[in-house]
């Protein structure tokens, strides 16, 4: 899904203008793909700390189901950390940043 910005930028109106002011697609593209990273790093950082907080308030946690929908008990942890070798590119998300 970051990656799925590259054919896209062009939809996006602050980025058509960007296009139209002679920005790269390709640069563009990049930042789209940079923010969906940190978007979904941060995401899953905090599906990973709220497992910490502490208080009275509900936290959250993901968990494995079974096809039937049944829990199967295992929960999901530290996905930020597995992110960038998630990588369906298997630049293991190098390119973001250069």
């Amino acid at each position: 899904m970051i990656d799925s910005w590259h054919d896209g930028i062009a939809n996006v109106p602050a980025a058509r203008r960007a296009l139209e002011a002679g920005a790269s697609q390709g640069d563009l593209a990049q930042l789209a793909r940079a923010v969906a990273y940190e978007t979904v790093f941060a995401m899953l950082y905090h599906l990973a700390a709220d497992e910490e907080a502490t208080g009275q308030l509900p936290s959250w946690a993901l968990a494995e189901i079974a096809p039937t929908g049944e829990p199967t008990g295992r929960h999901l942890d530290g996905l930020h950390e597995d992110l960038l070798t998630l990588d369906p590119s298997g630049r293991d998300g190098q390119d973001l940043w250069i």
